[in-house]
């Protein structure tokens, strides 16, 4: 039983690298009305996406994409929410220490900083790992 789905869409491999491929997706009208549209927007023409290519798709080939509603959450989490909690976080622990705004706005300021230089670690481990990426569900001929 396939997972519920979040967004399908529909792209064209541009690249194949080992088990991930790239899609070249246009952009649509439905991407006009999407919330979400504004992240991942490359340029006027469309995007290029990261995906799991476990259909063996190659160069040229017209794909369906998937994106669970799981993915979205977690991508979601460590990209926004995560990010604030710690700012809210460090705001409120600088300022019951040391009883000052400035404190507080620091601390929180470096716990931001500290989690986004994280990211670009764990960025990489999610791209080797294939977690968190759209999946190539069927090849169209």
């Amino acid at each position: 039983m396939r997972e519920m789905s979040f967004m399908e869409t529909t792209g064209k491999v541009i690249k194949v690298d080992g088990a991930l491929a790239t899609v070249f997706i246009e952009n649509t009208q439905s991407c006009d009305s999407c919330e979400l549209a504004k992240f991942c927007r490359i340029d006027k023409k469309g995007r290029e996406i990261i995906c799991r290519n476990n259909k063996g798709a190659q160069v040229g080939d017209l794909v369906c994409l998937n994106t669970s509603n799981k993915d979205i959450f977690k991508a979601t989490f460590l990209n926004f929410i995560l990010p604030i909690f710690l700012l809210v976080c460090g705001v409120v622990l600088g300022r019951k220490i040391c009883q000052t705004d400035l404190a507080g706005f620091i601390l929180g300021m470096s716990l931001m900083l500290l989690y986004f230089c994280s990211m670009l670690f764990i960025d990489r481990k999610i791209l080797k790992g294939n977690h968190l990426l759209p999946e190539i569900v069927s090849i169209k001929k």
